[in-house]
């Protein structure tokens, strides 16, 4: 489905209105709100439908409000280096490139509802080529599963979604991606949930026996009630130094969920699916068909699958497969901001908090 308008306003003669297109990924924009701020958790496909190697060296969003009238604008431009924040720029003759939006976070009291991108491109030495804008309507996301914390402890977001992290940078046009079908982001707003002490170590000594990780065999339970439609145990933990894990092409070709290791999704019956991955090898305790409550223990942290160190990797997102990812807030936990624990009873998590639950 197509957002807005394509509009090119190049050098005249010179395009055409099929010449760059865009389009966003997911195709409704949404806006998830963390303690301070709006942020845009979208990405831009730009198709390249000329014969030429083009080059991004405008990349510009404006807030709108209800009469066009602008109210706020942030971008990127070769007016010094800020354009090189966009790692992918150029785009080849007949192909497309994905553009993880840069201008993600936003004031709390601005109004998002009609934003405008507009994209400049330059071709060999004619700056600014080709012009192209999009019109975006973002609308914010509120869950309609009442979740809490799925792990308990003091819990560290090793790798939440934020700009930087693995999980929001997953590229559909690549050839992994394209050649098993996968068109949208499962873990946009996923989540990395490690174990640790006081100080923020994962493990005793050099942790290389998976009992001295604090995060090894911690219950992990479900943030609301579902039913199981989907499981798979018996993959064994990887250690710090040896991954158990060989997964060749024609292996995954066949089994897609296999970077996860031991995982269990659960349908909360709303549209909403909870999926988690690298459970501890022998701890899923459901089965598919299994009816959940919140809070029932599920499965424990592992270090199977893909997996470098013991934590729980944790998703919303909306099929069982290779659903769009949902934001997800979480109640009744304390977030440790400024040298204490806070309680949140509503609120997001994402890469770097340091969360614990208030429910046992």
């Amino acid at each position: 489905m197509r957002l807005g308008l394509l509009l090119l306003i190049a050098i005249p003669a010179l395009a055409q209105a099929a010449d760059v297109d865009l389009s966003t990924i997911p195709d409704q924009p949404l806006i998830e709100l963390s303690a301070s701020q709006q942020i845009l958790n979208f990405d831009v496909v730009l198709q390249n439908n000329t014969k030429e190697e083009l080059e991004v060296s405008k990349f510009e969003l404006s807030a709108l409000d209800a009469k066009g009238e602008l109210i706020a604008q942030k971008r990127l431009d070769t007016n010094g280096m800020s354009i090189l924040t966009l790692v992918n720029r150029v785009v080849k003759p007949g192909e497309k490139i994905v553009l993880f939006n840069p201008l993600h976070s936003w004031a709390q009291e601005l109004q998002l509802q009609n934003l405008r991108l507009d994209i400049a491109l330059d071709s060999g030495e004619v700056s600014q080529k080709y012009q192209a804008a999009l019109d975006l309507k973002p609308i914010r996301y509120e869950n309609k599963s009442d979740l809490i914390l799925p792990v308990t402890g003091r819990a560290f977001i090793h790798d939440g979604h934020d700009y930087y992290s693995h999980h929001r940078r997953l590229d559909v046009t690549g050839g992994m991606t394209t050649a098993i079908g996968v068109k949208t982001n499962m873990t946009r707003y996923a989540y990395d949930f490690v174990i640790v002490d006081a100080a923020g170590k994962m493990f005793r000594g050099d942790g290389e026996k998976n009992e001295d990780w604090y995060g090894f065999g911690t219950p992990v339970v479900a943030p609301a009630a579902g039913v199981v439609v989907a499981m798979s145990d018996g993959q064994l933990d990887n250690t710090k130094s040896k991954k158990n894990l060989q997964m060749s092409v024609e292996a995954f070709m066949k089994n897609h969920n296999l970077p996860f290791g031991n995982y269990a999704i659960i349908d909360h019956e709303n549209g909403e699916y909870s999926f988690f991955a690298h459970f501890r090898n022998g701890s899923v305790k459901v089965k598919t068909g299994d009816k959940v409550k919140q809070g029932q223990k599920i499965g424990e942290m592992g270090f199977s699958g893909d997996a470098f160190l013991v934590h729980l990797h944790y998703q919303l997102q909306s099929n069982d497969h290779w659903g769009e990812g949902l934001p997800s807030y979480f109640k009744d936990f304390r977030r440790f901001v400024g040298g204490k624990f806070m309680p949140v009873g509503r609120g997001q998590v994402d890469s770097g908090d340091v969360v614990e639950s208030t429910r046992k």
